[in-house]
């Protein structure tokens, strides 16, 4: 019976659609005829040419319409998705959805704890907000779906025409130069950084980090990030970093950051704008930095060649200062198919810096935030860190810290960095009762996740909840702050350590108080990650025992 009133209404409009066709061809044949009436016919063929003229465009004109009104019909009776807010009648709950989503994720796991379709200024969104679903499609179908889609990194997503899709970090799982990257990323990290020079240029960063007595927190934290990861990433950049030209690089990556986490209407609109055309505010800029990256990509080449003259032992030795997240992307080079070239490798350079740093300012941003809101669980945090003698970074050490790990992993339950990760379909797939389009966008209710009934006072910051017997009952399946399966950030184990250090060195060495009104939990902006608003502390440098 379903399929039945289903062609009935077809074969209804396909007759509306034939109607309306015939009697605009109708009412311009008429208009046609008198006017063609009124006129003297001694002109012969020529008016006769322009009438056809008129008439075969309103006869195309109804069969556009006609395709049209068949092309819809068979996409709403083809396509299934689950219910909820997706009526484009509804654009300001659209645009409100991308400035105040983290009330809104709430909401939406209220209303559909399952999982619903949103209808966003960036397409159809499949929100799962049950932890089931969330692990089905991000894990179970992982080769149904990209990486994730971030509709504000307009800067790095289109860094190169038609080649954004093939490469970069982003889409680390598409294709065969996506998964090489990523692996020779992850062997860098385990091997050549942890347990060898991360605590030592960690430690430099730190000390670099000058915290006054009234600091901007945001803009802090994003130095110390960029510096950090571009160290990190091309090691020779260590001996500009005090550059006037770094100096720019750096202020151009914060001028692309600022805009990609302006939360006003104003930003809504250019988010569409940019959707539609492709251009973007940002990409001027973007264009600088990539100059810039390209110029260390040549350093490392012409640095190559020269090896080749060298001695065996001191080729070593230069291979070994070298070794960074460059010269991993270089020494996959010949693997590539199609080969990566400078745009490429000026792009994954890109990514790793800006999605690295802002990952790790959001991180330190939430952290400073909870310490002066809650002084007294920083407190504990400042003890453990001196009775330990934490008082430089060290990753592994920093596991032993029980307290500080506690804060950090309840500050990112409560604010997650990455509040929804979203994934974008390859290909029409059904899945369970649903037919689903391609380019369809699936998005992980991290929040929601992270604030569910598996959660004992979810509302509340309590780091105890990590400690002693309590950890034990922590709900494991409903806890991901930093991506899920093999999507997850390529340092992802490192992370917990490499936070739950940094601040337990800021506290060692410092108290920080806050120097007016602090924003809330609930405030925040949702642009490449999730960053409370602007706001200042006051930093006093505590001495030693």
């Amino acid at each position: 019976m379903a399929a039945e009133n289903i062609t009935e209404k077809i074969v209804e409009k396909v007759e509306l659609a034939a109607e309306v066709g015939t009697k605009v061809a109708n009412i311009v044949g008429n208009a046609f005829e008198s006017t063609i009436a009124d006129v003297d016919h001694s002109s012969g063929a020529e008016e006769d040419t322009w009438l056809s003229y008129i008439l075969s465009f309103g006869i195309h004109f109804a069969m556009i319409i006609i395709v049209i009104l068949l092309k819809w019909q068979y996409d709403r009776n083809r396509y299934r998705y689950p219910k909820g807010p997706r009526d484009w009648r509804n654009i300001k709950d659209a645009i409100s959805f991308h400035r105040k989503k983290r009330d809104n994720l709430l909401a939406l796991a209220t209303d559909y704890p399952d999982s619903c379709t949103v209808m966003t200024h960036v397409g159809r969104l499949v929100l799962l907000n049950d932890p089931r679903l969330i692990n089905e499609i991000f894990i179970g179908r992982a080769d149904l779906v990209s990486n994730k889609v971030d509709g504000y990194l307009e800067n790095q997503l289109r860094y190169k025409e038609g080649k954004h899709i093939r490469t970069g970090i982003v889409f680390r799982h598409q294709d065969h130069n996506a998964r090489i990257i990523h692996k020779a990323l992850v062997n860098h990290m385990d091997n050549d950084l942890v347990g060898k020079r991360l605590d030592s240029i960690v430690q430099d960063q730190i000390k670099q980090t000058h915290l006054t007595e009234k600091f901007d927190v945001r803009r802090t934290t994003f130095y110390f990030s960029v510096r950090l990861l571009a160290r990190l990433t091309c090691s020779s950049t260590a001996a500009s970093i005090e550059d006037k030209t770094f100096e720019l690089f750096e202020q151009n990556l914060y001028k692309i950051s600022k805009a990609i986490h302006a939360d006003t209407f104003a930003k809504s609109a250019k988010v569409m704008l940019t959707q539609l055309t492709g251009l973007s505010e940002t990409l001027d800029i973007n264009e600088n930095v990539l100059d810039y990256i390209k110029t260390w990509i040549r350093f490392r080449r012409d640095e190559s060649s020269a090896i080749v003259g060298l001695s065996e032992e001191q080729a070593i030795s230069s291979s070994a200062k070298n070794r960074d997240f460059l010269s991993s992307i270089l020494d996959v080079l010949d693997e590539s198919s199609p080969r990566l070239d400078e745009d490429d490798i000026a792009a994954c350079v890109l990514d790793i810096i800006m999605h690295g740093s802002e990952m790790l300012k959001g991180a330190l941003s939430w952290l400073l935030l909870y310490v002066a809101k809650y002084p007294e669980a920083a407190d504990q945090c400042r003890r453990e860190a001196r009775s330990k003698g934490y008082s430089s970074f060290n990753l592994s050490s920093a596991e032993s810290l029980a307290v500080t790990g506690a804060f950090v992993k309840e500050v990112l339950r409560v604010s997650p960095v990455v509040p929804i990760v979203i994934h974008s379909t390859l290909e029409d797939f059904k899945w369970r009762n649903f037919h689903i389009q391609k380019r369809t966008q699936f998005g992980a209710n991290v929040v929601a996740l992270h604030h569910s009934i598996a959660w004992i006072d979810a509302m509340n910051f309590d780091i105890n909840r990590w400690l002693g017997d309590k950890a034990s009952s922590i709900p494991t399946d409903a806890y991901s702050p930093f991506g899920f399966g093999p999507r997850a950030c390529i340092a992802e184990k490192h992370l917990f350590n490499l936070l739950t250090g940094i601040l337990a060195v800021l506290l060692y060495h410092n108290d920080f108080d806050k120097t007016g009104p602090l924003p809330e939990a609930t405030e925040g902006t949702f642009g490449l990650v999730n960053l409370p608003p602007k706001y200042a502390l006051k930093a006093t440098h505590l001495s030693g025992k």
